[in-house]
C-alpha cells in the first residue's frame, strides 16, 4: 500500500493547525507532529480526537528558536521518528501554518506518477550565504528575532570579533541554499538520517541553516540529479511543489480573495494561513479538499 508521512513543525495550537491535521487524515498518510515547547496551550489527547484514519505520532516536545539549529534539530527528530516507524514513498515536510491545496487522491496520484523524484528547492547557482555557516552563533537560541537586545548586541560583537581574526570555518564544504520545506522518498530521507553527526558538526551554532543543510547534502549527493524539474541552480518555482508569496509578505499571508489563485494553482501545499488573519480562506480550502 503507498504510505506518506507528513512532517509538522508547529509553534501555535490554532485552527490553522487543526484544520490541517483534518485535511492530512487519510488511511495512506501517517502524521508525525512536533510541538515547540514553548506553546502552553497544545492538548495532545484533543489532538488525537482530531484524527481518524491517519497514524498520529509526536516527538518529544523541544523549544525551537528563530535561526537556531533547533530549527534542525526538530526536522531531525521528524524524519528519524517517520524512518524508524516505516518505509514510506514519500516524507513531507509542513509547518503547522501550511494547508493542501489539492485533495489527497490528488496528492497520491501526483506523487505516485513522479515516483523516485525529490521535491527540495534551490535558489541560487551560487551560494551567498557564508556568513550563517563560517561563523559560530553560540547564542542564538537565546536571540532568536531579538538582535536589539543586550544579548543580541553581545552576539554581535561575538561575530564582528571572529570576522576581524578570520576565524571561518566549513570553508571546504560545497553549501547550497533554498526553501526548508521539501517531499522527499525514503532513500534520502535515510541518507539524511546517516549523516545526521556530520549535521551537528557543520551546522551547530549556524544561523538559519534549515534553509542550507538540507540543500548541502543533496547538491553533494547521487540525489542531485533526482531533484525535480532539475536543470540547474535556481530550479522552478515548482521545485518543492509549495506555492509561497514572497513579493506579499515574508511569506505572504493568504486570504479569502486569494482564493482563486489558490484553486487554480499548480502547487500541491500552500503556507502561508492565519486563522487570526482571515479565517475563511482555510474554511474554504478545508471545504475543498474534502
Amino acid at each position: 500500500m503507498y504510505k506518506q508521512a507528513y512532517l509538522i513543525i508547529a509553534h501555535r495550537y490554532d485552527e490553522t493547525f487543526k484544520n490541517l491535521l483534518q485535511m492530512i487524515d487519510s488511511a495512506e498518510n501517517d502524521i508525525f507532529v512536533h510541538m515547540d515547547k514553548k506553546n502552553k496551550q497544545f492538548d495532545e489527547n484533543a489532538c488525537r480526537k482530531l484524527v481518524k484514519q491517519a497514524g498520529l505520532f509526536f516527538t518529544e516536545r523541544t523549544r525551537v528558536t528563530w535561526g537556531g539549529y533547533s530549527q534542525i534539530n526538530s526536522e531531525m527528530m521528524l524524519l528519524e521518528m517517520a524512518v524508524s516507524h516505516k518505509k514510506y514513498d514519500y516524507y513531507h515536510l509542513l509547518s503547522g501554518q501550511d494547508l493542501p491545496i489539492k485533495t489527497n487522491d490528488y496528492i497520491r496520484n501526483f506523487f505516485i506518477s513522479h515516483q523516485g523524484k525529490e521535491f527540495v528547492a534551490f535558489d541560487k547557482k551560487e551560494f551567498d550565504c557564508q556568513n550563517r555557516v563560517q561563523y559560530r552563533y553560540p547564542l542564538q537560541e537565546i536571540v532568536g528575532r531579538n538582535h536589539k537586545s543586550l544579548v543580541g548586541k553581545f552576539a554581535s560583537i561575538v561575530t564582528f570579533v571572529q570576522k576581524k581574526l578570520h576565524l571561518k570555518r566549513n570553508q571546504d564544504i560545497c553549501f547550497q541554499k533554498g526553501a526548508n520545506w521539501f517531499s522527499i522518498t525514503d532513500n534520502l530521507a535515510k541518507y539524511v538520517i546517516e549523516r545526521k553527526e556530520w549535521i551537528q558538526e557543520v551546522f551547530k551554532d549556524s544561523l538559519c541553516c534549515d534553509e542550507i543543510f538540507l540543500q548541502t547534502i543533496v547538491v553533494n549527493s547521487p540525489f542531485f540529479d533526482k531533484v525535480y524539474q532539475y536543470v540547474t541552480i535556481p530550479n522552478t518555482e515548482e521545485a518543492a511543489m509549495r506555492l509561497v508569496d514572497w513579493k506579499r509578505g515574508g511569506p505572504y499571508v493568504f486570504r479569502s480573495s486569494d482564493y482563486e489563485e489558490l484553486l487554480n494553482s499548480k502547487m500541491i501545499f500552500a503556507r502561508k494561513f492565519d486563522c487570526d488573519c482571515d479565517a475563511e480562506i482555510i474554511k474554504k480550502i478545508c471545504n475543498r479538499g474534502k
